[in-house]
């Protein structure tokens, strides 16, 4: 008897773990391995269809255009709201589609790896997967050239590589290697095996000796690859994501919270600046967000063409008062490259940057769409410093866009914490100090914490603000802003750096410097800061006007019931850019360097467990099918007998007989009989159930299934089990179940 299995399944299977296992890569740029389980089942249901299309005899062509469409389905039920039935692509569902993919479009164009797996980067990954496991699929399976796939294989980590600045994990260049070596093996000898092959010839294929070297080699072959391709990487950018050309600012949507949690979530501290000439610390922004959107959070909006930066710059909009110290400043970008400029205060001059730079004085942001080298540059700008009691009177027309005052999305309990916080602050400049003291004292129960999630929109706004209270920059400053627009003071989140630490006469800006705090508007004196953002490693630099505040000299105790009383002192840096240990009294921040981090555990875990899970597939299937047939045959369902037939075929199918399709049952049983050697029990039994089966085959419709069938069953059953028991494999994977097609014995 020969064992066969199909061969165009082995090589689909090949092709989908290939494809797997290069999806490995990703790791390298997502911080979080959510989008494997989608991804995985992405790939899974091409092969399926795959599978499918070659059952029916579907033309190659359709094959691949129905896989594609599974694609697209598989993306429609896992990412989208509104699809038809659930899993159907309607155009609402295309359309919902399709603003994801815009959306990942952005962040790969901003974001600085590893940048958290939200669903839009989900559905990208899912997408270009699907199509590659598609493409891979036609050629594996369909022209039988394995080997070719190998190119597009190798693109699919060439593409992570490229987006990260450091290495890809290790482990990812194995599994790569690993699938490769598996995918030759599964076609090496197709042009010796059959549609059908000995299930010991391809198994010997598959894990062979010259499969293991073969993989061992690509392993090699891939690390290298992989030092290569990091060093020649594009730094967080894909080639050609920026336009050439400045062609106005329609085209500059962005998530701008991904750049920052992908540079606090970074495994290591990278030197992003070198400054000098700045005399007291300052934040360096890099841009604002006006827009408040209920479902995503924060976004840029309203960015103009501005004017041409390389030169003398207007004041800001709405800033009448220029006045204050002049400074000129030099910033070395070390490992940055964006398309924001980062400037400090109240910029006035600027020069040295290149060309296709422009200022924004509505936003107070420089940016460009050429992509182009970092270059040093040089910065002169004013440092204001209103007294609080200037702030305390400015008065006159809000002379900005009305869109920094809408509270469009903003819940109404937000709205009415933001009034109990204010409801003693006689200006608007004592509002926001109440607010920004909400915050930042202790007492009230709000803790740094890299570790939480993301915020996003209304929900997690107020899940932020009245039972979580642990966050980073993003959500104190995004919590802070809305606030402040609740009592109708106008207010923007900036997005940038603190001022770093001092080494020698230059300040080093780092990526664990990235931060988010609040502008707030007041008439005459423009966009002022204020930073609710408790942190207590030395950071944060409050202007003189709202430290003063904060940190009185003499601070008196607060009435009962009151919720806002002042917070300790912040410690400045030590000199030679050491920073302070935490205070032990105060409360700690998460240490960036310890957040989470993309790491092979998940994955692995998730691998192992699918593997596991496949491994476990057809014995589950076996002893599904058997529990079935034996509660038939013991309820006395019509067909018993038949149904008994089938499960003792299958019990000698399992164990490696194949008895031929026109063979009569009284054949079948004599032969298994001589074959197996059952005792005197179960060749009775086995011949009693051979007479079952013919008379409920051969005899008149309606008669009644005898009584003694199931006896009989689990006789012959016992008999073969102690003549012919069941190794370990055969149980794991039942020919029975693995065998699909017909066999001659």
């Amino acid at each position: 008897m020969t064992a066969a299995v199909d061969t165009s399944l082995v090589t689909t299977a090949a092709a989908a773990f290939s494809v797997l296992c290069a999806s490995t890569a990703f790791a390298g740029v997502l911080a979080d391995s959510r989008w494997v389980f989608p991804a995985v089942l992405t790939v899974l249901a091409v092969a399926a269809i795959g599978v499918l299309g070659r059952r029916l005899h579907w033309p190659l062509g359709a094959t691949a255009v129905t896989q594609l469409a599974g694609v697209l389905v598989m993306l429609t039920a896992q990412f989208t709201e509104r699809a038809l039935l659930g899993v159907l692509p309607g155009p609402a569902a295309i359309g919902e589609l399709g603003g994801l993919l815009s959306g990942a479009a952005d962040i790969v164009r901003t974001g600085v790896p590893p940048v958290p797996a939200e669903p839009a980067l989900q559905a990208l990954v899912c997408l270009g997967l699907g199509v590659v496991a598609v493409v891979v699929d036609l050629i594996v399976v369909g022209l039988r050239s394995p080997a070719v796939s190998g190119l597009l294989l190798l693109c699919v980590f060439a593409i992570p590589a490229s987006l990260s600045d450091t290495m890809l994990p290790w482990w990812t260049f194995v599994a790569g290697g690993a699938g490769f070596a598996v995918l030759l093996a599964s076609g090496g000898q197709h042009r010796r095996w059959r549609s059908r092959e000995d299930r010991e010839q391809v198994t010997n294929a598959l894990f062979g000796p010259t499969t293991a070297s073969v993989a061992g080699a690509a392993g090699v072959i891939a690390l290298l690859t992989g030092v290569v391709f990091t060093g020649v990487g594009t730094e967080g950018r894909l080639p050609g994501a920026v336009p050439e050309q400045f062609g106005g600012t329609d085209g500059i949507g962005l998530q701008p919270f991904t750049s920052l949690r992908g540079q606090l979530n970074r495994d290591r501290e990278v030197e992003l600046f070198r400054v000098r000439g700045l005399r007291e610390p300052t934040y360096l922004r890099a841009l604002t967000l006006r827009k408040f959107n209920p479902e995503r959070g924060w976004e840029l909006e309203g960015l103009t063409q501005g004017v041409e930066a390389n030169g003398e710059l207007p004041l800001p909009e709405g800033t009448d008062i220029g006045d204050g110290a002049t400074e000129r400043v030099e910033v070395q970008p070390v490992g940055y490259r964006d398309p924001w400029l980062p400037v400090f205060g109240m910029p006035r001059f600027l020069s040295g940057m290149g060309v296709n730079w422009r200022y924004d004085p509505a936003s107070g942001i420089v940016f460009t769409q050429t992509n182009q080298e970092s270059r040093a540059y040089v910065q002169q700008l004013v440092v204001p410093k209103p007294t609080p009691d200037q702030l305390r009177g400015a008065r006159g027309p809000l002379r900005v866009a009305p869109e920094y005052l809408d509270t469009t999305g903003i819940p109404p309990q937000v709205a009415e914490l933001a009034q109990r916080l204010t409801a003693d602050a006689p200006t608007d400049f004592d509002k926001a100090v109440a607010l920004n003291r909400y915050f930042t004292d202790p007492r009230n129960g709000f803790r740094y914490d890299l570790r939480t999630a993301p915020a996003g929109g209304g929900d997690a706004l107020s899940e932020f603000l009245f039972r979580g209270k642990r966050g980073f920059c993003e959500q104190y400053a995004s919590s802070m802003a809305a606030l402040l627009r609740s009592v109708g003071i106008p207010s923007r989140v900036a997005i940038g750096f603190t001022a770093g630490y001092r080494d020698g006469d230059e300040r080093v800006i780092t990526t664990e410097d990235a931060h988010a705090w609040v502008e707030a508007y007041f008439p005459g004196w423009g966009w002022q800061t204020f930073d609710p953002t408790p942190l207590s490693d030395g950071r944060t630099a409050l202007p003189q006007y709202l430290d003063s505040e904060l940190h009185p000299a003499q601070q008196p105790a607060p009435p009962p019931g009151q919720e806002v009383p002042s917070t300790p002192p912040t410690a400045e840096p030590t000199p030679g850019g050491e920073r302070p240990e935490d205070d032990a009294a105060g409360v700690a921040p998460a240490d960036p360097r310890e957040t989470e981090q993309s790491n092979p555990w998940p994955i692995t875990i998730g691998v192992l467990v699918l593997a596991l899970a496949l491994l476990a597939a057809p014995g589950a299937v076996r002893e599904v099918r058997r529990r079935q047939r034996l509660r038939a045959v013991a309820g006395g369902a019509a067909g018993s007998a038949g149904l008994a037939w089938q499960e003792v075929l299958d019990e000698f199918r399992d164990r490696g007989d194949r008895p031929a399709a026109t063979d009569t049952a009284r054949q079948v049983a004599t032969r298994l009989l001589e074959h197996h050697g059952l005792d005197e029990s179960g060749a009775k039994a086995m011949r009693a159930l051979v007479t079952a089966v013919e008379r409920e085959w051969y005899a008149p419709p309606g008669g009644e299934p005898e009584s003694s069938l199931p006896e009989t069953l689990h006789t012959v059953l016992d008999s073969l089990r102690r003549a012919a028991p069941l190794d370990l494999r055969s149980r794991l994977f039942p020919r029975s179940v693995l065998q699909l097609g017909p066999t001659n014995a």
